[in-house]
């Protein structure tokens, strides 16, 4: 049996690395993972959102599939993951740091955690603990709308949070164990806050392009009411912070990978290095942050894979999804598959092969500014990238990725017959009537749920003595809270 070591960021976009075609960010150890082993050019998340993407990837099930919509979810504790297979099989699961679960259960398969939570493992918010409360820190900017009210060069919880996983994480590889490990790496970064190591924010301040940032991109009307933002002053700063942050986890995610080759090669064992992110970062592409969108910088994430058995130097380009993890993961360790809605991609990685033929989807269950809500699905299948909004039945959207990598055209009148196919494949899932039947239920479940305190302190990171940026740069434009937070208060308060 082989160890594993699956280092999985939070938020990081895949075009924003070297291998992938970036000539400017800087990252010397992804592009090294790459050449060393096999990059997985067309992975897509599950859903543009953290907890459903992570749910998503540990159940093997879309978020219409395993109930987990939005941040305030959670899959049932009865629910085998790919973990409790692997532990099954005889391996030791181990999480280091961040994986947003919600609720009391903080596992759901991990035998053991090593590294705390940063975010909140409740659904409400609990009382502040005497530490937080003696070492307040004024970082803001966690939330979309709020990510361009605290932008610059210096520390944050973000940032420290990281330091301290990976710390933990070459502990513990610094060490030695019986048992077959599988190891879970969570960082926080490269998600917003827009603060990045003061050397490398000023590193990217003028090399940072511009060109696709716009406030007057049509974007899908369900995104009506999502935060766009163009002022170049803004724009520069979170991008270069953005990009400094990338650089900055490509640094942790070097040291992790060699601390694992090196535990590997002193306790005789073969292994297994994955890279992956949930999600991406939109990082003001059309005037855009953060994700929440099916645009590919949002959408698209990096995945890569390096060890024993796996060819160096390939790349796979035909889609694959988040959803693939658990399956590949246990067909490369010979444990028990589960069913769900990713596949086992293991031979095909083995043999270098593509699978031209495969689509793939990811979900995001949406409030509306309206009040309403919508289903929206992706679909992407060789060069073409679909996708759909329930209630908007005249605005699906076709994007021909080889030739316009941007979306800027949308092309569904000039390829019927490629848009049919792939709203076909959209419409075989769950419908939205469906899915509104087991959600109507989770907002009567949530009522309750969040007057409820499950939290553990013990279970949560809290930062102090960081030094706050003297003069961030901030975004002219009135803060609000996001369109989703807003409706889905206002419907737990009508249930």
């Amino acid at each position: 049996m082989m160890d594993v070591l699956l280092y999985m960021s939070d938020q990081h976009s895949y075009n924003l690395q070297g291998y992938a075609g970036n000539n400017i960010v800087r990252t010397p150890n992804l592009d090294r993972i790459a050449r060393e082993g096999t990059a997985l050019t067309n992975a897509y998340t599950a859903c543009p959102l953290c907890v459903p993407a992570r749910a998503s990837m540990i159940s093997g099930k879309l978020p219409s599939n395993n109930g987990v919509l939005f941040n305030f979810n959670s899959i049932n504790s009865d629910s085998a993951t790919f973990l409790h297979s692997l532990t099954v099989s005889g391996y030791e699961t181990v999480l280091c740091g961040r994986m947003h679960f919600v609720g009391p259960d903080q596992r759901h398969g991990y035998a053991k955690r090593i590294a705390k939570e940063r975010t909140p493992v409740f659904h409400n918010n609990v009382p502040k603990t005497k530490e937080e409360i003696e070492n307040k820190s004024k970082v803001t900017g966690f939330d979309e709308n709020s990510s361009l009210y605290y932008i610059g060069g210096g520390d944050s919880p973000v940032l420290a949070y990281d330091r301290y996983v990976v710390g933990e994480a070459l502990e513990y590889l610094n060490q030695e164990h019986e048992r077959p490990q599988f190891i879970t790496v969570g960082t926080y970064g490269p998600h917003f806050p827009y603060v990045a190591p003061e050397e490398l924010y000023e590193y990217y301040y003028d090399k940072v392009s511009l060109e696709d940032v716009s406030e007057t991109y049509q974007g899908h009307p369900a995104l009506d009411g999502k935060f766009q933002e163009a002022d170049p002053e803004v724009a520069r700063a979170a991008r270069a912070a953005y990009y400094g942050l990338v650089e900055q986890q490509d640094r942790h995610i070097g040291t992790v990978y060699q601390a694992f080759k090196e535990y590997l090669k002193r306790t005789g064992h073969e292994g297994i290095f994955i890279y992956v992110s949930d999600h991406g970062d939109m990082n003001g592409t059309h005037g855009y942050y953060g994700k929440q969108v099916f645009y590919e910088p949002s959408a698209h994430i990096p995945f890569l894979i390096q060890g024993d058995g796996i060819p160096a130097g390939r790349t796979i380009d035909s889609p694959v999804s988040l959803l693939d993890i658990g399956p590949t993961v246990c067909g490369l360790t010979g444990a028990e598959i589960l069913e769900g809605d990713g596949k086992d991609i293991s031979a095909q990685i083995l043999e270098s092969s593509q699978d031209e033929d495969r689509m793939v989807i990811s979900e995001l269950y949406s409030y509306l500014s309206n009040g309403e809500t919508s289903l929206g699905r992706l679909v992407r299948f060789r060069q073409w990238k679909y996708f759909t909004y329930s209630g908007f039945p005249e605005d699906d959207v076709l994007y021909d990725l080889e030739h316009d990598p941007n979306e800027d055209h949308n092309v569904i009148g000039r390829f019927p017959e490629i848009a049919e196919k792939l709203r076909h494949k959209a419409d075989s899932y769950k419908s939205y009537d469906e899915v509104m039947e087991h959600e109507n239920w989770v907002m009567k479940q949530l009522r309750i749920l969040m007057k409820c305190d499950f939290d553990n302190p013990d279970e949560r990171w809290i930062p102090s003595g960081l030094q706050e940026l003297d003069n961030p740069v901030k975004s002219k434009k009135p803060f609000q809270p996001t369109p989703w937070a807003t409706q889905m208060r206002k419907r737990l308060n009508d249930i």
